[in-house]
């Protein structure tokens, strides 16, 4: 879904807001505090560098974007599409790599999974992710470029959060900021609209 984020953003750079950016950034920081921790208490100590050296890549060019796009939103820079196709370069490719990566599969691997982690393991970090998200999650604004970011097809049980926070946000917050989601690629019931960076790659990804 953040990859189709991108090429939204590579295919509407004229018009586009930062919440693409606090998204991403909430996501990989989720992973660093919260999931490589839990993981490396049972697979042992330094398990998932490589991931962590994976975000290295990227970081820095994110929080570069993030901090313009805030200047722009406070009235301190001006907007320039142009501009932000020009910082997305910068890290694209190794966000997008780090996404399509296959080595976080073989850090989890089902049989190592299974020999160090019991179903009341992964209940509980579930829990504690499912939390995590409720508590810093914005439900106004990340919330629903999460559900205009996603295509229902592929994960249809995404996003893990309770039934009646999934209601709420699909009909009336939402409609907060409708103005600003009908950029996203999907609607907010996860299908996918015609154009908007469905039909197109951001580089070829």
């Amino acid at each position: 879904m953040f990859i189709r984020g991108l090429n939204a953003i590579y295919a509407q750079a004229h018009k586009v807001e930062d919440h693409q950016l606090a998204m991403i950034h909430h996501h990989h920081t989720i992973e660093e505090e919260l999931l490589f921790p839990f993981f490396e208490s049972k697979l042992g100590t330094d398990s998932m560098h490589d991931n962590f050296e994976q975000h290295n890549v990227f970081k820095a060019g994110l929080q570069d974007l993030e901090t313009y796009l805030k200047g722009v939103q406070a009235g301190t820079l001006t907007y320039s599409g142009a501009l932000v196709v020009e910082k997305l370069d910068n890290f694209a490719d190794g966000l997008v790599e780090h996404l399509h990566e296959v080595k976080e599969l073989p850090t989890l691997e089902a049989s190592k999974m299974q020999a160090a982690f019991t179903k009341q393991d992964l209940k509980d970090l579930e829990s504690a992710l499912g939390k995590r998200i409720l508590k810093e999650v914005s439900l106004t604004t990340v919330l629903p470029l999460g559900l205009v970011l996603h295509d229902k097809a592929t994960a249809p049980q995404f996003p893990p959060l309770p039934r009646i926070i999934l209601w709420i946000a699909q009909y009336g917050l939402y409609y907060l900021h409708s103005d600003a989601w009908d950029f996203g690629p999907c609607d907010v019931y996860g299908r996918l609209k015609p154009g908007l960076g469905n039909d197109e790659s951001a580089k070829d990804k």
